[in-house]
């Protein structure tokens, strides 16, 4: 049997989010009760990062806004749970949804300039810095959130268009129910104004995480003998998670909207492939705790232990398992004495 486009969004976006939902949550445990960092700012960026990842999915799970493109018209439709049953409830979730997700896009620059000055400008990682910083971060994304506003709006004249744009990527109404298309523009100054700061968004996080991986791997090779070869194993090793957090986001953020942009540009129009893009546009609530458990060491230790704890358990003793922690316990001790001298020999 063939599955209609809004069946497979729905499919889609559920089945995602639930799945964020459920690693964010397991992301922020770890981060409250394994977390080995010796820097408290690296748990404080990771806890901002899984909260913002946990909202949004949250938010797309209840509305799972689907974005389609049809005669120079945009609209963002509700397809979700409560979809077309209140004007006002899906302006303000639709609203919710564009800010959540341009946040996330927004945090990914902010965290590496963070990460650039706890170990490129030791000597200069001042409290008014980095209040400058958090305000300039919260102006942008305040003048966002009522761009944001202005372009999701719910009319009546949006209704015609809207039904036509639904008509033409032959997405379907259920029973013939009322939907308001709230995020409804022509192309006009609140489109140019949503998709130019969105553009803008997502090339400048580009730009400055190159930038600030280049100075953060030339600070990396500085560092030399004793302490400092612990401190670069847990700087490289956050390095590595962050990179991964930071663009595997930025490739499923950037892609849907230059996809969107030239849809507009040469009038493609389709009901799946909008669902898969707009899907795709907020996997980024799933690679950030993924990339995390998987490439931070102490995460993944506990992730491992939590897959493979009952293969063995019923057959373990009391006294195997502490004799076994011991034998663990030096092994590591050992190793890290190696690493350590091998560490300080290369250098």
């Amino acid at each position: 049997m063939m599955l209609e486009a809004d069946q497979i969004h729905h499919v889609l976006e559920t089945t995602v989010k639930t799945a964020s939902i459920i690693l964010n949550c397991y992301l922020l445990y770890l981060i409250k009760y394994y977390s080995t960092f010796g820097v408290n700012v690296y748990r404080y960026l990771l806890t901002i990062d899984a909260t913002l990842d946990l909202c949004l999915s949250l938010v797309v799970l209840i509305v799972q806004p689907i974005g389609m493109i049809g005669n120079d018209y945009t609209i963002i439709v509700s397809n979700g749970f409560f979809a077309g049953r209140s004007a006002i409830f899906d302006q303000i979730f639709i609203t919710l949804y564009g800010f959540l997700l341009h946040a996330n896009v927004l945090w990914i620059p902010v965290q590496f300039v963070y990460r650039y000055r706890l170990l490129c400008k030791e000597e200069s990682t001042s409290t008014k810095a980095n209040f400058v910083i958090a305000t300039v971060t919260t102006i942008y994304a305040l003048v966002t959130f009522v761009g944001i506003a202005s372009f999701c709006q719910v009319r009546d004249e949006f209704q015609t268009n809207g039904q036509y744009v639904l008509n033409v990527n032959d997405w379907p109404l259920h029973n013939g129910e009322k939907k308001y298309f709230a995020g409804s523009s022509i192309t006009e100054w609140r489109m140019f104004y949503w998709l130019s700061l969105w553009t803008v968004t997502c090339s400048g996080s580009v730009a400055i995480v190159i930038w600030c991986e280049v100075k953060i791997v030339k600070s990396l090779n500085q560092y030399g003998t004793g302490t400092q070869a612990s401190t670069q194993r847990m700087h490289k090793e956050f390095h590595r998670a962050l990179l991964a957090m930071a663009i595997c986001p930025l490739v499923t953020t950037t892609v849907p909207v230059f996809y969107f942009l030239i849809s507009m540009v040469f009038q493609l129009s389709s009901g799946q492939v909008s669902a898969f893009m707009t899907t795709a546009s907020t996997c980024i609530t799933q690679f950030n705790p993924l990339t995390t458990i998987i490439f931070l060491r102490c995460y993944r230790r506990v992730a491992v232990r939590l897959i493979s704890c009952g293969r063995h358990q019923s057959h373990v003793t009391p006294g195997e398992i502490q004799a076994t922690q011991s034998v663990s316990g030096a092994i590591q001790t050992i190793s890290i004495h190696k690493s350590d001298h091998q560490i300080n020999r290369n250098f």
